[in-house]
Parts: C-alpha cells; sequence; structure tokens
C-alpha cells in the first residue's frame, strides 16, 4: 500500500525582479506580515544586484518592521534574508 503525505509548502521567498519602487516595498511588507501569519522564522527577499535601488527598498523595509529582528544579504544571489521576531 503506497502512503502518500502531503505537506504544505512553506514559501519564504519572493523575488521582486522588475518591481516599481512602490511596488516593491508594498510587496515586501505584505510578505512579511504573510511570513509572520504563518510562524516562519525568516524571509528572503530576491532582489537581484542591479541598480541597487530594489536592494535599499528591501533594506528599508526589513530595519523598520517590527517583525523583523535582523536581515543580512546573501551576496551570491542578490538576496537578503530576514530574520523574524516573535
Amino acid at each position: 500500500m503506497l502512503k502518500i503525505i502531503m505537506f504544505k509548502e512553506k514559501k519564504i521567498s519572493i523575488d521582486i525582479h522588475g518591481f516599481r519602487a512602490l511596488e516593491a516595498k508594498n510587496a515586501v511588507e505584505d510578505h512579511i506580515l504573510e511570513c509572520v501569519n504563518q510562524n516562519y522564522s525568516q524571509v528572503r527577499i530576491v532582489h537581484g544586484h542591479g541598480s541597487g535601488v530594489l536592494k535599499r527598498i528591501t533594506e528599508e523595509v526589513l530595519s523598520s518592521s517590527e517583525y523583523v529582528d535582523d536581515f543580512y544579504p546573501d551576496h551570491t544571489f542578490g538576496v537578503t534574508i530576514g530574520k523574524l521576531r516573535y
């Protein structure tokens, strides 16, 4: 007998490539709240390397969020990881 167990996929990552500044800000804020509501321990924001605008917006949102304890870049992939607090 084959037993299949389904797990809810944990989506801790959001890709904001191609977003305008306000869209990126809103998307990151919404994603943080979604991850907090799901009791995740971190968020992963994919902003790319580019001109750095999306990275700056990501860092501003993470640093001003009451739900984020700390954040750090993953330079290899153009990603910033945020550690959530509870």
